[in-house]
C-alpha cells in the first residue's frame, strides 16, 4: 500500500495545507489522530501513516497519477458510506422496535439520527474534496476558507461585527469554553445579572438609542505592549529563577603526554533573578445615585425609582476597564513602585515598576531579594551602561552604531539581539538616514534594523516620550507578568445601602528572566557577564519629573523636578535623596496659595535669600556632605530668554538658545524659525493672551499637536537635518 496517496485526502479531512513539523519532520498530533479514527482509520494505520511522513521513502510509487491519488479518497469515501449505511440500518431497525414505546426510547433515537447527521457532514466533506493539481500540489484550492481564529484578542474567532465583540462577557466566557477543549486555560468572571443586560443591548435596546441621546466617551485604547512583551501568567512575588554562566572549556589537545587532572578548565557559575509580582488595586464607590437620574441620559436608566442604578454602573465599569488598561500599559513603561500609605489613595504610576525603571535599578543599584543568592539584602549592579552621546536628531544614527558595535560580536551577530528604543526617536533615525545615505532602503513596514549592523533589529517601545534610555537585549527576554490571567477586569460589586462598592485585585510585573551577573562593587564590571546593555542616562536634564503634591520633592529619579499645585502654599525644608555633590534644579509649575517656598533658614540656611517663586522659575541647588544646600543660581521663566520682535512669524534663533514670544498687536502665526542649528534644543515660552503666537502641526514643524505660547506655556523644539523643526516637550 502506497501511503503516499493518502496524503492529499487526510489533509483535507484535517482543514491543512501541510502537516505540523516536530524536530524538523511531519507529524500527527493526538487531536489529528483522534479526528481521523472518526473517519475510520484505524490505529494500526496511522501508526504506520506517522512513520511514513516521519521518514519519507523514495519509490517508483512516489509519483503516483491523480487517479491513484482520487482512489484513496474514494477508499475512505466508499468506507464512511459503508458506515452510514449501516448506521441508517440500524436506525430503521431501531424504529421498528421501538415503535409500542416510541417515548422510552426517544433519547437513542435522537442519539442515532445525530450520529447520521455527522456522518453526513463527514460524507459531504470528503464529497467535495478537491483533486490533486500537480502544479499546486495536494489539497490546495482556490479559495481557501476563512479560519476561525481563536487567537483573535478583539473579536471572538475573529468574527466581524460588534456582536462578536471580546468587550461582551459572554463572548469571553464562549472562548474560554473553546480554548478548554484545547487544553489550554483562560480565566474569565462569572455570569453576574449585569452581563445579561449587556446582551440584552446587543440584541437591539441599545442601537436603538437616537444618536442624540448617547453619552459619549472619547477614551481611546492603547495599543498593548504585551504584543512585544508577552504575558506568562501564574507566577508571585519572590520567585526566583536560576541562571548559568559558563566558562571557557575547549584547549588544545594535550591528552598525549599530560595528567588529565592537571589540564580541566571551564567553569559553571550559577546566577538567580528574582520575580518582584507587585500588587495593584482599583477601588471605587458609586454613590448619589439617585441624583444621577436626573442628570444623565434616561436611556440607561432601566431601574425606575431604584436608587441603585445597576444599568449606568455597568456602563461606567466597561469605560473604566478601558482606563484600567491604559494605565497598566504606560505603568510598564513610566511606572515607579511606591509603598503606599493606610487610607492615603496612591497614583497609577506608582502602583508598578515600569521597564525603565527596572533598568535604572539595574544599573545605579538595587536591593536583591533572592533566597540563598549569596547577595540578599545587599546593594546589587547587573548592568555596566554604554557611555555614549546625548542623543540628538543630528547624532541618533552614529549613537545608535556606537552602541551597537560595543555588544560583544558572540551575540550582536547571532540574530537575536533587539536595540529597543521610545517611539519618538524612530522618525528622527529615518530622517538621519535619508539625509546621510539618501533613500532609506532598510526600512520595512513595521521592522526597521540598526543600518550598518542589519543582524539587530529595532523595536519601538510605546509611551516612552519622556525617556532617552536605548538598550539592547536578546529577543523575548523581557516578558510581562501576572498571578491569574484576566484577573484586573474580575470587578466584585456589593451594594451598601444606596451605594455599591466595586473593586479588584491583581499582580503585575515587567522583568527580563535574565540581567547579569550580580556585582557589589559597580567598579568590579566589567560587561562581559551581562545580557542587556544600555547607554548611561535616562532622561536628560531639560526633562522635568513631577513632584508629589502638599510634600518635599524627591531626586530619587531625576535630577530636574517640578512642584504642581499644592492644597496650600507648601514650604520645601528638603530634598529627600539627593546626592551631595550633585545638581538639583528646582523648577516651580504652580504659584501663589498652591505654589511653594523655601525659607532661608535649617537645611536651606546657605541660600542668598528665601525663595518664593511664580510659575517658570528655577532654582539649581547642590547638596554638601553636611546635609545643607548650596544655591548656585535662580532664574525666571524667561530672564534669560531673547524676546521675538512683536507680530514676527519668523523669528531667528541666532545667539541663543532660550526665547519668550512678544505681546502681539495681531494675530500671529510662526511658520519658521531662522538661523537654527541641527541637533540643538530650542525653548520657547510664551507672553501675553490675547494675539498669543500660535504654531501649527504642519509645514516646517512636526508637532504632537498645535500649540498656542499664551504666558506661562512653553515648547521645546529640535531641528532635524530635514530642516524641520520636532517637539521634543510641551508645558
Amino acid at each position: 500500500m502506497n501511503l503516499a496517496n493518502f496524503i492529499p485526502a487526510i489533509l483535507c479531512i484535517l482543514g491543512l495545507t501541510a502537516f505540523n513539523k516536530v524536530e524538523g519532520k511531519d507529524d500527527l498530533t493526538e487531536q489529528e489522530c483522534a479526528k481521523l479514527k472518526e473517519y475510520g482509520f484505524t490505529d494500526s494505520f496511522l501508526a504506520d501513516f506517522k512513520a511514513y511522513i516521519q521518514n519519507p521513502q523514495p519509490s517508483a510509487e512516489n509519483n503516483a497519477t491523480d487517479d491513484r491519488r482520487a482512489a484513496a479518497v474514494a477508499a475512505v469515501l466508499g468506507q464512511v458510506t459503508t458506515q452510514h449505511q449501516k448506521a441508517t440500518a440500524e436506525l430503521s431497525a431501531l424504529k421498528e422496535q421501538v415503535a409500542k414505546d416510541k417515548a422510552a426510547h426517544s433519547a437513542a433515537i435522537s442519539s442515532k439520527e445525530a450520529e447520521i447527521a455527522a456522518l453526513n457532514e463527514k460524507i459531504q466533506t470528503l464529497s467535495e474534496l478537491p483533486e490533486t493539481d500537480p502544479g499546486k500540489g495536494a489539497g490546495s484550492s482556490a479559495t481557501p476558507a476563512a479560519d476561525f481564529n481563536l487567537d483573535d484578542t478583539q473579536q471572538l474567532g475573529g468574527l466581524p461585527g460588534e456582536f462578536f465583540a471580546l468587550n461582551r462577557p459572554y463572548n469571553l466566557r464562549a472562548k474560554a469554553a473553546l480554548l478548554a477543549n484545547e487544553g489550554k486555560m483562560l480565566a474569565v468572571s462569572t455570569p453576574l445579572s449585569v452581563d445579561y443586560k449587556t446582551l440584552q443591548d446587543d440584541l437591539g435596546a441599545f442601537y436603538r438609542t437616537r444618536w442624540s441621546d448617547r453619552l459619549q466617551s472619547f477614551l481611546v485604547e492603547l495599543p498593548t505592549i504585551t504584543k512585544i512583551f508577552p504575558t506568562e501568567s501564574g507566577h508571585q512575588d519572590l520567585e526566583t529563577l536560576t541562571n548559568l554562566w559558563l566558562g571557557e572549556f575547549s584547549q588544545p589537545d594535550n591528552s598525549e603526554n599530560s595528567e588529565f587532572d592537571k589540564v580541566t578548565k571551564g567553569s559553571y557559575e550559577f546566577g538567580h533573578e528574582t520575580l518582584r509580582m507587585y500588587g495593584v488595586m482599583f477601588a471605587h464607590k458609586f454613590k448619589s445615585l439617585k441624583a444621577l437620574e436626573k442628570s444623565w441620559i434616561g436611556y440607561l436608566n432601566r431601574e425606575g425609582s431604584n436608587p441603585v442604578k445597576l444599568s449606568f454602573i455597568e456602563y461606567l465599569l466597561v469605560k473604566t476597564a478601558k482606563k484600567l488598561h491604559n494605565e497598566r500599559e504606560q505603568r510598564y513603561i513610566n511606572g515607579v513602585r511606591k509603598d503606599p500609605d493606610p487610607d492615603v489613595p496612591g497614583r497609577a504610576m506608582e502602583a508598578a515598576d515600569g521597564i525603565y525603571e527596572y533598568l535604572r535599578k539595574r544599573v545605579e543599584g538595587h536591593t536583591d531579594f533572592t533566597p540563598d543568592g549569596g547577595t540578599t539584602g545587599k546593594t546589587v549592579y547587573q548592568i555596566k551602561p554604554f557611555n555614549l552621546p546625548r542623543i540628538t536628531a543630528a547624532n541618533i544614527g552614529e549613537v545608535f552604531y556606537q552602541g551597537t558595535s560595543m555588544i560583544p560580536s558572540v551575540f550582536r551577530d547571532t540574530g537575536k539581539i533587539c536595540l529597543y528604543i521610545p517611539s519618538w526617536m524612530l522618525p528622527l533615525y529615518h530622517k538621519y538616514n535619508e539625509a546621510h545615505y539618501g533613500q532609506n532602503v532598510d526600512y520595512k513596514a513595521g521592522i526597521t534594523y540598526v543600518k550598518e549592523f542589519p543582524a539587530v533589529k529595532i523595536v519601538t517601545l510605546p509611551n516612552a516620550d519622556n525617556h532617552h534610555r536605548i538598550f539592547w537585549t536578546i529577543e523575548g527576554n523581557f516578558r510581562t507578568f501576572d498571578h491569574v490571567a484576566g484577573e484586573m477586569l474580575r470587578f466584585t460589586l456589593e451594594q451598601q445601602d444606596w451605594t455599591v462598592k466595586v473593586w479588584s485585585n491583581w499582580k503585575e510585573s515587567i522583568q527580563a528572566e535574565v540581567v547579569g551577573f550580580k556585582y557589589t562593587d559597580p567598579l568590579a564590571m566589567d560587561g562581559s557577564r551581562q545580557l542587556i546593555w544600555c547607554n548611561d542616562y535616562d532622561r536628560p536634564d531639560t526633562y522635568f519629573i513631577e513632584a508629589d503634591r502638599d510634600a518635599n520633592p524627591s531626586a530619587l529619579l531625576h535630577s530636574s523636578i517640578v512642584t504642581v499645585a499644592n492644597s496650600k502654599q507648601f514650604e520645601i525644608t528638603d530634598i529627600a535623596n539627593a546626592q551631595a555633590g550633585r545638581l538639583i534644579s528646582l523648577k516651580c509649575g504652580a504659584d501663589g496659595e498652591s505654589g511653594v517656598t523655601i525659607k532661608k533658614a535649617e537645611k536651606f540656611s546657605l541660600l542668598s535669600a528665601a525663595w518664593t517663586p511664580k510659575k517658570g522659575d528655577v532654582i539649581t541647588l547642590m547638596k554638601r556632605a553636611d546635609g545643607k544646600f548650596i544655591e548656585v543660581s535662580r532664574s525666571t521663566a524667561a530672564a534669560e530668554s531673547y524676546q521675538f520682535d512683536a507680530d514676527e512669524v519668523t523669528p531667528s534663533l541666532k545667539g541663543a538658545t532660550v526665547f519668550v514670544t512678544a505681546e502681539n498687536s495681531k494675530a500671529t502665526a510662526i511658520t519658521d524659525l531662522l538661523d537654527a542649528t541641527p541637533g540643538t534644543l530650542y525653548t520657547i515660552h510664551g507672553a501675553g493672551e490675547a494675539n498669543a503666537s500660535t504654531i501649527a502641526n504642519g509645514g516646517n514643524f512636526v508637532l504632537t499637536a498645535p500649540i498656542t505660547l499664551k504666558a506661562g506655556t512653553f515648547i521645546k523644539l529640535v531641528k532635524g537635518e530635514d530642516n524641520k523643526f520636532y517637539e521634543v516637550a510641551r508645558g
